[in-house]
C-alpha cells in the first residue's frame, strides 16, 4: 500500500512539472507568433499524457482551427485507438465477478483490441453465443482524475479565456462542467444503467442500435456489453483524409447509404431530447459504428445529456434553423429562439414589458388595418440581422447558413466583445455540447450541406406530430417590476460595452415609452448635453 502511495505522488509531480514545461513553451510559440507549433506541441503533449488530457482534446479536435493546425498524421486515433497498458484481465475477472457470473463469459482474448481515455476493451463470448466487449477500468484512473482535472483547469484558464469571452460564458462555470462530467464517466455503474436504459428505448427501432448490457456482469471496474461491429466514423474520416469519398465508401463496404445514417442518427439525438430523459452526450467519430442494411449504432455511454427544462425554447430553435434553410425564415427569429432558450430571463422580461405596452397602445377603429403585436425579441432579432447584412455586405445568408459559418458569423459580428451584454444561462449544457459533437462530426464528414437541413426540418416535424402542444407551451410570468429589473441590468451591461449600441436599441425599441423607464436610461437622460 506504502509503495502504491509512493508511486502515485511520484506520478502527480511528474505530470505537475510536464504541464508547467508545456504551458512555458506554449507561451514561448505564441508570442513568437508560431501558433501551428504550439497546437501540434500543445496537442502532441496531450496525448502522451492521456487519460482526462485526451478526453479534453476529444471535445475540441473537431474545431475548425485545431483540425487544420494539427498536423500529426495519428491525430484521430484519440477516438478509439489509444496506447494500452498491460493488464491481466482473467485476473481482473476472477476478482470481479463471483463463480456464478464469471461462467457466463466463456473466453476472453488477453490483448485488448481498442483503448479510450479512461479504460481498455476486450473482445469475449458470452455463453449465449454472442461475442462480447469486456471494459475494463485502467487501474488508478480515479486516483490521478482529480490532480489532472486540477492541472487542466490552470491550462485552460492560461490558454481558452479568449474562446469563452462571447456571451459572458464564465470560464470557470466551462471548467467545472467538464471536470462534472468527466468525474461521471468513472462511474461504470451508473454507465452501464445508462446503456441499459438506451437499450431498452430504442431496441425496437429500426434502424437505430444500442448494444445489449449484462447488468449483473458490470461492477465499479467492469462493464459488458454486445460486440457492435461495422465501421466507425473514425474510419470514414480516415478514408477522407486519403481522398476517398465518404459516401461511395460506405456503399461498397456495408451497402448502406451514409447520409441516411447520419441522418437518422441526427433525428433521433434530437427527439431524445423531448421523449427520454437524456441522450447519449458524446457522439463523436469514435462512439458511432455504420452498420448494414442503413442501420447506424452509438457506444460508450460514458456521458449522459440530460434533456433540456425549457422544451418549447429547444423546439423553437430546431424548427427556425430549419426554416432558415428553407428560406422560409430570417435571422431575426432564430435569434429570438436563441435568446428564449439561452437568456431566457431576459426574453421573457423583453416579452413582459411588448404585452405591457401593447395593452396601453389604444386600440385602432375596424376600419384601420391590424398592427402587428409589439415583440421586443423580435425587435432586438432585427437589429442583429441588419448587423449581420452590414457586416456581410448581403442580404442572402444562405451560402453563409450552408457552409457553416452562421454561429461563427454571429459570435464573431454581433456578439464581438459581448457587445449585446448577453448573460448565458447553460442549464442545458451538456445537451447542446452533444449537438455540436454531431454537427462537427458531420461537418468534418463532408456533409453539412446534405444532412443538417434534413436533420431539422425532419425532427421538427416529428417532434411537432410526437408533442402537439409544443408551439403553444407558455413561458412562466414574471412581474412588470422583475422585468424591469433584468432589462435595467442588461441595458447597463450594452452601456458601458458599446455605448453607440446603447442609443441604437433606446431609439429601437423605445423603452423610454415605459411608465418607469430602467436606471440606465434615466442616468443617460441626466448626463450633461455636449452640445
Amino acid at each position: 500500500m506504502a509503495h502504491k502511495a509512493t508511486n502515485l505522488r511520484a506520478l502527480k509531480r511528474q505530470r505537475t512539472v510536464r504541464l508547467a514545461k508545456l504551458l512555458s513553451r506554449a507561451f514561448f510559440l505564441r508570442q513568437r507568433g508560431q501558433k501551428a507549433a504550439m497546437y501540434n506541441l500543445i496537442c502532441d503533449e496531450m496525448v502522451s499524457l492521456g487519460g482526462v488530457y485526451v478526453k479534453f482534446l476529444q471535445g475540441v479536435l473537431l474545431n475548425g482551427k485545431v483540425m487544420k493546425q494539427w498536423t500529426n498524421p495519428n491525430r484521430l486515433k484519440i477516438f478509439e485507438n489509444l496506447d494500452t497498458e498491460p493488464l491481466d484481465v482473467i485476473k481482473i475477472l476472477q476478482t470481479e465477478l463471483p463463480p456464478a457470473q464469471l461462467s457466463e463469459i466463456v473466453s476472453v482474448q488477453a490483448t485488448p483490441f481498442a483503448a479510450g481515455s479512461f479504460g481498455q476493451v476486450y473482445l469475449a463470448q458470452h455463453r449465449n453465443g454472442r461475442n462480447i466487449i469486456i471494459k475494463v477500468l485502467r487501474p488508478q484512473v480515479r486516483e490521478l482524475l482529480r490532480h489532472d482535472l486540477r492541472l487542466l483547469g490552470v491550462f485552460t484558464r492560461r490558454f481558452t479565456a479568449g474562446e469563452y469571452k462571447n456571451l459572458n460564458l464564465k470560464l470557470d462555470q466551462a471548467i467545472k462542467e467538464f471536470r462534472d462530467v468527466t468525474l461521471r464517466e468513472t462511474d461504470y455503474i451508473a454507465e452501464a444503467a445508462f446503456a441499459r436504459e438506451l437499450f431498452e428505448a430504442y431496441k425496437d427501432h429500426p434502424y437505430m442500435v444500442i448494444p445489449e448490457t449484462y447488468m449483473e456482469l458490470c461492477t465499479p471496474h467492469l462493464i459488458v456489453q454486445d460486440y457492435l461491429g461495422g465501421i466507425s466514423a473514425v474510419d470514414v474520416l480516415k478514408q477522407r483524409e486519403h481522398g476517398v469519398d465518404p459516401v461511395t465508401y460506405i456503399a461498397e463496404q456495408l451497402g448502406s447509404d451514409l447520409d441516411t445514417q447520419l441522418i437518422t442518427l441526427g433525428i433521433e439525438t434530437l427527439r431524445g431530447a423531448f421523449n427520454l430523459p437524456r441522450i447519449q452526450g458524446d457522439p463523436h467519430p469514435g462512439n458511432i459504428r455504420f452498420l448494414p442494411d442503413n442501420k447506424i449504432g452509438m457506444i460508450d455511454f460514458g456521458i449522459a445529456a440530460e434533456s433540456p427544462t425549457n422544451k418549447a425554447a429547444f423546439f423553437g430553435i430546431i424548427d427556425q434553423w430549419g426554416r432558415l434553410y428553407k428560406e422560409k425564415s430570417d435571422i431575426s427569429s432564430l435569434f429570438e429562439q436563441f435568446m428564449r432558450f439561452f437568456v431566457n430571463d431576459l426574453y421573457k422580461a423583453l416579452r413582459k414589458i411588448s404585452s405591457y405596452q401593447q395593452s396601453r397602445t389604444p386600440a385602432v377603429g375596424h376600419d384601420s388595418p391590424a398592427k402587428e403585436p409589439f415583440n421586443l425579441p423580435k425587435e432586438l432579432g432585427q437589429m442583429v440581422q441588419e448587423i449581420l447584412h452590414s457586416a456581410l455586405g448581403t442580404t442572402d445568408l444562405q451560402t453563409t447558413l450552408e457552409d457553416g459559418r452562421m454561429i461563427h458569423v454571429f459570435n464573431k459580428l454581433v456578439n464581438d466583445g459581448n457587445r449585446f451584454g448577453l448573460v448565458v444561462r447553460l442549464e442545458s449544457s451538456e445537451m447542446l455540447r452533444a449537438t455540436q459533437t454531431y454537427m462537427t462530426m458531420i461537418e468534418a464528414l463532408g456533409r453539412r450541406r446534405i444532412v443538417i437541413p434534413q436533420v431539422f426540418t425532419q425532427a421538427a416535424r416529428i417532434i411537432e406530430a410526437e408533442h402537439p402542444d409544443i408551439r403553444t407551451q407558455s413561458e412562466e410570468s414574471i412581474s412588470i417590476t422583475q422585468a424591469l429589473e433584468t432589462i435595467n441590468s442588461w441595458l447597463e451591461r450594452v452601456a458601458m460595452r458599446d455605448p453607440a449600441l446603447f442609443e441604437k436599441l433606446i431609439r429601437r425599441i423605445k423603452l423610454n415609452n415605459i411608465s418607469k423607464p430602467p436606471a440606465a436610461l434615466k442616468k443617460k437622460e441626466a448626463e450633461p448635453s455636449n452640445a
